[in-house]
């Protein structure tokens, strides 16, 4: 691949039509001049020059660069953290919307740097809009020392070498004109606020979005600090926040911000801009030493779920299009944590038996690989359960006196499982616990635990056999084999009792608290 950028390029153009003191072609494609014929020279775009706009600026140049016979001319400004084609010519499809350093383009901007490619199809960076280009000329428009787009053209036969001075040209000339304009306009309000709502879509848990959204709530409104309180059963608690306030505004109190609810309960924000004087029934909000406060609701729905409160230590004016800004902000905030809240409560119920609430077969599984997986040095103890004639209960008393029979058995359980471990229901009266790290460090340790789990059970009036095995963390997924071995042999040496790999044959229900 040939990718010739303009800093490594330094021989004289003077042999081929462009301007001598810019470093721009390599000797190889010396030939090339030969073949091709050479551009005008000296374009004056004059177009670009008495351009009124920044838009007509660049649709000027590029009628401006066609009129000096470079082919597929266009331009593209950063708007945003996007580049955005804001003229092109000759394309019946254009490329939009390029990622920073993505393509010739974004790599160009990127680097600050011209980029001549002879044959694109060589380029990994090169990016189509139509088909049959083989070169490619990029230019760096820099706009007082920043780079703000690029000035490109592509061509479907060889590349002019002559091109890249004009286009150097060119990118000045615009550069010229877009600052005479006052600059690239910047990222509308309501451009980032969508950008916004695009961005907290895409996060993956509650607390990233939080934290993503009252950042965002600073960056909208100019203001210096943010915080979001969620709705919970027992009333309004602060969750994130960001600025030099955001301990101020955590402070406070749950009735306080319950207040401040009450303020948007119609769906309203309130607004305190600063300069009038507060009334002594709002005297929180100077305890906070705060100068501006916003309240907005966070609703999706029709159902709120909190609030979002914007603060700064100087007045800020009360301004409509950021007001709407945020409010909007706060609706797709709400509806992010909607969804956030929606899929985690989906993926708990997968991996969860409904009727004990154990994990289930797959949550099991699924940790004694995670489990091998995690490169630890720990021991793993698994433990696995049945209880003792529990088809026989079914068929004599019938399933709801079984299901409350599995319910009790998992209620004596739990206390014995400790803060870390885990316990399973694997399917019909099967259970099994998994426990990692302190305390089982050797078999020792392993049989404690057994025995713990078959006196809990034998505390509800039923029993249950028990097998049991442990190991290095990386022998995981082997372990419930070793385990289920020793649940048949305690099934096999009369029930109610226990077996591992340690166990004597001689150890069985006599077993007491």
């Amino acid at each position: 691949m040939v990718v010739l950028r303009a800093r490594r390029l330094r021989p004289a153009l003077k042999d081929l039509g462009g301007r001598a003191d810019v470093p721009l072609m390599h000797p190889v494609l010396s030939d090339l001049a030969a073949r091709t014929a050479p551009p005008p020279s000296g374009p004056e775009f004059s177009r670009c020059a008495a351009a009124a706009t920044v838009a007509a600026a660049c649709d000027g140049l590029t009628d401006d660069l066609l009129a000096a016979g470079v082919q597929l001319p266009s331009v593209y400004l950063l708007v945003g953290e996007r580049l955005r084609c804001f003229a092109a010519r000759g394309y019946f499809q254009v490329v939009d919307g390029f990622p920073r350093e993505a393509g010739v383009i974004g790599s160009v901007v990127a680097s600050g740097e011209a980029a001549l490619i002879p044959d694109v199809r060589e380029s990994a960076e090169f990016i189509a809009a139509v088909p049959g280009l083989l070169g490619e000329a990029c230019v760096p428009i820099k706009v007082n020392g920043r780079v703000v787009g690029a000035v490109n053209a592509e061509s479907r036969t060889v590349l002019p070498p002559g091109w890249l001075p004009i286009l150097i040209d060119a990118a000045a000339a615009l550069a010229s004109r877009i600052a005479q304009l006052g600059g690239v306009a910047p990222e509308s309000l309501m451009q980032r606020v969508a950008r916004a709502a695009v961005e907290l879509t895409g996060l993956g848990d509650a607390a990233t979005v939080e934290q993503r959204a009252v950042t965002l709530a600073c960056e909208l409104s100019g203001m210096s600090s943010a915080v979001l309180a969620r709705s919970f059963a027992e009333g309004l608690a602060v969750t994130a926040g960001a600025g030099p306030l955001a301990d101020a505004l955590r402070a406070f109190s749950p009735e306080e911000l319950a207040a401040m609810a009450g303020w948007v309960a119609a769906g309203t924000s309130s607004h305190f801009p600063g300069g009038e004087d507060v009334p002594p029934a709002y005297g929180f909000l100077h305890r906070a030493e705060l100068r501006s406060l916003a309240v907005y609701p966070l609703t999706s729905g029709g159902q709120r779920a909190g609030l979002l409160l914007v603060a700064d230590g100087a007045p800020h004016p009360h301004r409509t299009d950021v007001v709407e800004a945020l409010e909007l902000l706060g609706a797709q905030t709400a509806t992010a944590l909607g969804a956030v809240t929606a899929l985690q409560e989906m993926s708990r119920r997968a991996l969860e038996d409904p009727l004990t609430g154990c994990g289930n077969f797959g949550a099991f599984v699924g940790d004694l690989a995670a489990v091998a997986d995690s490169r630890t040095n720990h021991a793993v103890t698994c433990v696995l359960l049945d209880v003792d004639h529990f088809k026989a209960v079914n068929d004599t008393y019938g399933h709801l006196l079984g299901d409350r029979l599995l319910q009790d058995v998992v209620a004596a359980l739990r206390p014995v499982v400790r803060t870390g471990d885990r316990l399973y229901r694997l399917g019909g009266d099967e259970f099994a616990v998994l426990a990692t790290g302190a305390g089982t460090d050797d078999a020792e340790d392993a049989h404690r635990l057994a025995t713990r789990l078959l006196l809990a059970v034998r505390a509800t009036g039923a029993t249950v056999s028990v097998g049991y095995a442990t190991g290095a963390a990386a022998d995981a997924r082997t372990l419930r084999a070793s385990a289920d071995a020793a649940l048949y042999a305690a099934k096999r040496a009369g029930r109610d009792t226990m077996r591992g790999p340690a166990d004597s044959a001689t150890q069985n229900s006599s077993l007491t608290a």
